[in-house]
């Protein structure tokens, strides 16, 4: 098993240091560019709703991000904020992707392609703490 933890702070601009995480451990971990794509996808839909809507008293707030590497087979990225309690896979209905452009509801298109990038999503709130968990197979 291999980790890799870092930490932003609720900022647009902190996805930067994502991709660029992505890309250092693309490479010393041996993960394909199809598998670091749908992770970079995925890290910046999840980590963008925290960003504009877990903080609504604004000010700086920390949010970590912990890559475990399991055996080869898989990988496990978690997202812990201290942000409003929320629940993605609860609170966000899913859209309805067969309507026309124009008639669909804005919002929920993040956690689909989350939901359909990864192989298991699950939600936690541990004290104060949201926990977003993604895995996906290699």
């Amino acid at each position: 098993m291999k980790r890799h933890d870092i930490e932003i702070v609720n900022q647009i601009e902190e996805l930067e240091k994502i991709v660029l995480t992505l890309e250092e451990l693309e490479e010393s971990w041996g993960l394909s560019p199809a598998i670091s794509m749908n992770l970079n996808l995925c890290l910046e839909e999840a980590l963008t709703n925290v960003i504009f809507y877990a903080y609504p008293e604004k000010g700086k707030h920390k949010i970590k991000v912990t890559f475990i590497l399991e055996e080869q087979k898989s990988i496990r990225v978690s997202l812990e904020d201290n942000g409003v309690a929320f629940n993605p896979l609860e609170e966000v209905k899913k859209p309805d992707v067969e309507a026309a452009v124009e008639d669909r509801e804005i919002g929920g298109l993040g956690v689909f392609f989350i939901k359909q990038f990864m192989d298991e999503v699950t939600y936690q709130r541990e004290g104060n703490t949201n926990q977003l968990i993604m895995l996906k197979q290699l």
